[in-house]
């Protein structure tokens, strides 16, 4: 009986299925990961810009009067309480 293949290709062969199965859920793997990083970045960066936004308007002047106005009882000033400086 002549055999077409020499005995070491049946292992050979399993060896590589192996390692392509292998291959194969580590790629989905990592592109599980990668989705997962990018979701992760995109609710940052949205975080990110909500927070700014609050930032800016915490800074408003005219939220600023407002505060002042109403915790601190701040009045603008009368001209006697006013310094004017010389350039």
């Amino acid at each position: 009986m002549k055999r077409f293949f020499p005995m070491w290709t049946i292992p050979v062969l399993i060896l590589f299925a192996f390692a392509t199965v292998w291959l194969r859920l580590t790629v989905v793997q990592t592109t599980y990961e990668l989705n997962q990083a990018n979701k992760t970045l995109n609710n940052l960066k949205l975080e990110s810009e909500r927070l700014e936004l609050k930032v800016a308007q915490a800074r408003s002047p005219r939220r600023l009067e407002a505060l002042a106005k109403s915790k601190f009882k701040l009045t603008p000033p009368t001209p006697d309480r006013m310094i004017q400086l010389k350039e």
